[in-house]
């Protein structure tokens, strides 16, 4: 299955967060499921990132231990890095289900708040996040698992499928 590398908290956006845009400076004709490899680097962007952290309180903070946002001064605040925020592992799947090449802002192409003006924006849809984070080296572009993390990952698709109803793909 084809994975892709992004940096924490993006990751994290992805899995939990609602993010349903990566941004990229390239295209690809691949659609379907998307491994996301949170990748070994914290991007500190993202951590004071507003729609990341409006994300993490839309998302009720329903971690334990919870993921901890740092106040600085009255109005500004940043994610903190910590145990929740894996890197180096993947961290859920998504459908790639369309990739918008206009590289306009999200206001002309319509690819909402996560998308970035002079990007490709990757369209995702059905996160599932894994409960349990399979450590795994990552790469840079897309790239495929080796087999005994993709039959890990899988093995816990399975798993959540089954608890749910939903068939795996």
């Amino acid at each position: 299955m084809k994975t892709l590398s992004v940096r924490q908290p993006w990751a994290w956006a992805i899995a939990h967060g609602g993010k349903t845009i990566e941004n990229r400076t390239w295209s690809t004709g691949y659609r379907g499921p998307l491994m996301i490899h949170a990748g070994a680097r914290w991007d500190d962007d993202g951590a004071w990132d507003r729609r990341v952290l409006r994300a993490l309180h839309a998302f009720g903070n329903r971690f334990d231990p919870p993921l901890r946002v740092e106040r600085i001064g009255t109005k500004t605040h940043r994610l903190i890095r910590d145990s929740q925020l894996t890197p180096s592992a993947i961290v859920a799947v998504v459908d790639v289900v369309g990739i918008c090449t206009a590289r306009s802002t999200a206001e002309q192409c319509g690819c909402g708040v996560w998308a970035a003006e002079g990007q490709c924006h990757w369209r995702l849809a059905r996160p599932r996040p894994l409960d349990e984070p399979v450590p795994c080296k990552g790469r840079l572009g897309l790239w495929d698992l080796p087999t005994d993390v993709e039959a890990a990952v899988m093995s816990q698709l399975a798993v959540a499928s089954q608890q749910t109803g939903e068939t795996s793909r």
